[in-house]
């Protein structure tokens, strides 16, 4: 004698098995499309007789940590996870001016932020030769006393300051995470990529 009931109940269970594929397949298409066709925000800064350019994409300003865990710089460093670290790159037009002198400086967002100062390790690489190297860091977030001579606000953090003497482009990547160190289970952290600058 034939088991109907349980030629029906296999039946289903594939049809489940193949909706939830369907939809998982669906939602792949939908991210990678939105991935692929991100739109890069870009703030310029005009300096006397040169300009500078802070190129970000998808319409992100930096680094927006949510639920992070305690990890060792070592681990951290070499992390590819899209989400905890950012590309942007500066593009420097000396127009009539000798040279230009700028800083990139990160600004804390107070309201996103519950791990401490102290715990969070914030780290900046520069492309050279199609390799990233780094630039400053690992250190704890440590915001400035008063404003800097090129325009970094008093209580962000200057993590570059550099001259430029031709035009150029230079690409950057920063890395945030907590401190293996940190006694903070987990937390969110969050900070935005300002440049300021003076041609000369």
């Amino acid at each position: 004698m034939e088991n109907k009931t349980g030629d029906v109940l296999t039946k289903k269970f594939w049809y489940f098995i193949l909706g939830i594929c369907i939809f998982l397949s669906i939602i792949l298409g939908i991210s990678i499309y939105l991935f692929a066709n991100r739109e890069e925000e870009v703030i310029e800064k005009n300096e006397n007789g040169g300009q500078i350019t802070l190129n970000y994409t998808n319409n992100v300003t930096g680094l927006n940590l949510m639920n992070i865990t305690p990890v060792t710089d070592s681990v951290a460093i070499k992390d590819l996870t899209d989400q905890h670290y950012f590309d942007f790159f500066i593009d420097v037009d000396l127009k009539e001016a000798a040279s230009i002198e700028y800083e990139i400086s990160a600004i804390k967002n107070t309201k996103e932020s519950t791990i401490l100062d102290d715990d969070i390790r914030i780290y900046l690489e520069k492309e050279q030769s199609g390799t990233y190297t780094k630039v400053f860091g690992p250190s704890k977030y440590s915001p400035l006393k008063s404003d800097s001579k090129l325009g970094s606000s008093k209580g962000s953090m200057v993590l570059l300051k550099t001259k430029a003497l031709k035009s150029s482009k230079d690409n950057y990547r920063l890395r945030m995470w907590l401190s293996d160190q940190s006694l903070t289970p987990s937390g969110n952290y969050s900070i935005d990529i300002v440049v300021n600058g003076i041609a000369k």
